[in-house]
């Protein structure tokens, strides 16, 4: 790896002004150098770097001296100054097109060998170098030239006979310019590298460095392929299958479980089914571990090619009967890795009905709740950064996709699988509760994360009742309108056109109706809603295209995919509700997601109301008024905004009184619109142009407002300007129960980075708010 530095190199020397003209490093990449050398320094690669010279020679260098050794050598750059070092001896691969250029790739793509490349480029010379070369000497003219003269030299000794023309004057002109370029770009082959072809062997990684770096940067397939993990050892895993062996199983662990282990008694679970939907699932098997010198795995659900129960298992009703009053011991915490799962397993009825009980304790939310911005929460992946690797599900099923797979998999391959599964689960618990202590989160861990689990669990079993038949209807309607809004498209178009292809309607908005253009893309100008909705006000076609757009989201994504998610066993829908995986620490809804269906439109009301409640039962709705705004009026402490909430008014109608200037019974409701943005915009960090998009007024008007909201409020300001200097020097800001947002780019150089940074940390304190607990209902 060759590194240029950061002095002046020999070339300026030559010409001061070499490289006069290239603008700073872009600021996204400055931070990333560090992380380059660290990153070749923990592969324990060969670096070279030398005053004077830039990277490009010390590749020179390297690549002749190896040559000279009898190597053929592979340069790995996207360079085109390094190909004039291609020979048979030296390729150079491309890496950002995936091209290696050879000799004859050379020649195809510049027409030259490319031995001529040095004067090729002498003559077109390099503006991002500040490297003139012969003005008006572009690549076609070079090859031209050097095609038929060969060299730099062999071209001026017969210049002279050259037919009259400007490029004759030019080469003429600038014949020094022309050799001052070949010196500048031409390599310097020479310098002192490395000298022993052994330094230049792969050498072993530093694998704690190598596993801290890539850990940090969350690369987990590099860091499972290029950092060797210690495999579980499988000594000390069991597999019962008979009952009696399940008998003693259960007078050892109940032995254990009565010693202290650091502290805590708990069992840690971990199922293994025929699906991932709980309503359909049935038990594979299931393995337990009390502390990390032994496991056991309860085989009850293995099948042969046919579909036949496997011999010498459990009977379900055993693994029950036995199991159950372990697992439903409400003194005794359990353990596992995405624990809701498996507690919806067992409390499933063709699972025996086992509701788990005691202190839930998932790993998965504790990886959460310490790095709750991370890519992957996947208990490989969390493992193989604690130095343990674990057999993959798809390892183990040999690349069977069918959701039934595991039940195929011979039970002793299954228990070295499934109680890797829950040994890595303690090993990883036992690492989380130090730090979820050190860092003030073992409360929100117990009293409210894992309290939460068989709410959630209960949520998803019930499931809610749609009424099938209405959405069946609002799917013919909705197709219905959606085709005479397509014609009235295609009648104010004045021709039919594809309306979901953004090329096509730009065509017809930018070029044939000669709207203002707005943002340009990679494949033209911007067709998104933005964009449309602002040239709603020139045109009656854009305005058209959003109704359409708008219906057609709601029928695709909610209509008709809601129904797709109609359980033929419960006839009601299953949502996953999950704790993970918002930094806010909100909920999120998945499979579907129930969180986002529109209500301020008509059409959205309308999918709404297909959510109903069976019979003899009803839907409630609960709200608290303005929670955002309140949870800031404590945070403050404003007493203005506290007064404003004591006295039971309507909040956005007094801060419209405040930002108007007028008194409260003069407020119309234009005027609490514009209110109701700016409290509610406060909350997300909201600039003067977000506002003044947002509202379609001035940026001038909008910064009025603002600084006559912060005027009266002043407590709120004083708030924001708190919070973000303790994020800048924590590095992260708390909720009122200790969750923690990291907030690595408070302090960037970036001001976008930065400001959104900013507005992230005033926002989560009031955002992330508790959950509900089973103990609050």
């Amino acid at each position: 790896m060759a590194y240029d530095t950061k002095g002046p190199v020999f070339r300026h020397k030559i010409s001061a002004d070499y490289k006069a003209n290239r603008p700073p490093m872009p600021e996204d990449l400055v931070p990333q150098i560090p992380y380059i050398h660290k990153i070749v320094s923990a592969y324990n690669l060969l670096s070279m770097a030398a005053d004077d010279l830039e990277a490009d020679d010390l590749i020179a260098s390297a690549a002749h001296r190896l040559v000279e050794q009898g190597c053929k050598v592979v340069i790995v750059s996207g360079d085109k100054d390094l190909l004039q070092l291609v020979s048979e001896d030296i390729t150079m691969w491309d890496p950002m097109n995936d091209r290696l250029m050879d000799v004859a790739a050379v020649e195809e793509k510049y027409g030259l060998s490319p031995v001529q490349l040095l004067d090729y480029l002498s003559l077109t010379g390099d503006s991002s170098d500040n490297i003139s070369g012969v003005p008006g000497v572009g690549p076609k003219t070079a090859q031209k030239l050097l095609a038929e003269y060969k060299t730099l030299e062999g071209l001026y000794e017969q210049v002279d006979g050259l037919k009259k023309s400007k490029m004759k004057e030019r080469l003429i002109a600038h014949k020094k310019d022309a050799f001052l370029s070949r010196d500048l770009v031409r390599l310097q082959d020479k310098a002192e590298v490395e000298a022993d072809l052994q330094a230049y062997l792969v050498r072993e990684a530093d694998p704690e460095a190598l596993r801290d770096l890539l850990t940090e940067l969350e690369f987990f397939a590099l860091l499972k392929s290029d950092v060797p993990a210690a495999k579980v050892t499988t000594e000390g895993f069991t597999q019962v299958r008979q009952r009696q062996e399940l008998e003693r199983l259960i007078d050892q662990l109940g032995e254990q479980l009565g010693e202290q282990l650091q502290g805590a008694r708990h069992l840690v679970v971990d199922t293994e089914t025929t699906s991932l939907d709980p309503l359909e699932a049935e038990l594979v098997g299931i393995s337990l571990c009390a502390e990390t010198k032994q496991a056991w795995y309860l085989p009850c659900g293995h099948r042969d090619a046919e579909g036949d129960l496997l011999p010498d298992q459990l009977a379900l009703q055993d693994i029950v009967d036995l199991l159950g009053p372990l697992l439903t011991d409400s003194s005794l915490p359990k353990i596992g890795h995405n624990l809701k799962y498996d507690y919806a397993i067992l409390v499933a009825p063709q699972n025996g009905g086992i509701r788990l009980a005691g202190p839930l304790y998932d790993t998965m939310l504790g990886a959460w709740l310490l790095d709750p911005g991370r890519r992957s929460y996947k208990l490989d992946d969390l493992c193989q950064e604690m130095d343990m690797k674990l057999t993959s599900f798809s390892e183990i099923v040999d690349g069977d996709k069918s959701p039934d797979a595991f039940c195929r998999v011979p039970p002793e391959k299954a228990k070295d699988y499934s109680c890797e599964d829950v040994y890595g689960s303690l090993r990883l618990f036992e690492g989380q509760r130090v730090e979820l202590e050190k860092q003030e989160l073992w409360e929100l861990f117990t009293e409210v994360e894992g309290p939460l689990i068989p709410v959630l669990a209960a949520m998803e079993e019930t499931g809610i009742l749609l009424d099938k038949a209405l959405l069946q209807g609002l799917t013919q309607e909705f197709g219905e309108r959606l085709d005479v809004l397509e014609q009235e498209i295609y009648g104010v178009a004045g021709h039919a056109f594809n309306i979901n292809s953004s090329q096509q309607l730009a065509e017809v908005l930018f070029d044939e109706l000669d709207l203002p253009k707005g943002r340009k893309t990679k494949t033209g100008y911007s067709t998104d809603i933005k964009v449309l909705e602002k040239l709603s006000h020139k045109h009656e076609l854009p305005a058209l295209i959003v109704r359409f757009r708008n219906l057609a989201k709601l029928k695709s994504t909610y209509v008709d995919k809601l129904q797709t998610h109609i359980s033929p066993i419960s006839g009601r829908v299953h949502s996953s509700f999950n704790q993970w995986g918002t930094a806010t620490g909100r909920l999120s809804s998945s499979n579907p997601n129930l969180q986002n269906i529109p209500i301020r439109s008509e059409e959205g009301r309308r999918i709404r109301s297909t959510f109903i409640a069976q019979p003899g039962s009803l839907l409630l709705s609960a709200d608290y008024s303005q929670i955002d705004l309140r949870v800031l009026a404590h945070y403050s402490q404003d007493k203005a905004l506290l007064e404003a909430f004591r006295g039971e008014g309507d909040i956005h109608s007094q801060t419209a009184a405040e930002i108007f200037q007028v008194a409260l019974p003069m407020i119309n409701g234009e005027m609490r619109r514009v209110a109701k943005s700016i409290n509610f915009g406060i909350v997300y960090g909201m600039s003067a142009f977000g506002l003044s998009e947002q509202l379609g007024i001035g940026r001038k008007e909008a910064q009025t407002f603002i600084d006559r909201y912060f005027v009266h409020y002043a407590g709120v300001q004083q708030f924001m300007d708190d919070i973000m200097d303790q994020a800048r020097v924590n590095g992260y800001v708390t909720t009122l129960l200790g969750r923690r947002r990291q907030l690595p780019e408070i302090n960037a150089s970036n001001r976008n980075r930065r400001q959104f940074a900013e507005r992230m940390a005033i926002n989560t304190p009031i955002q992330a708010r508790p959950q509900i607990s089973s103990s609050w209902l």
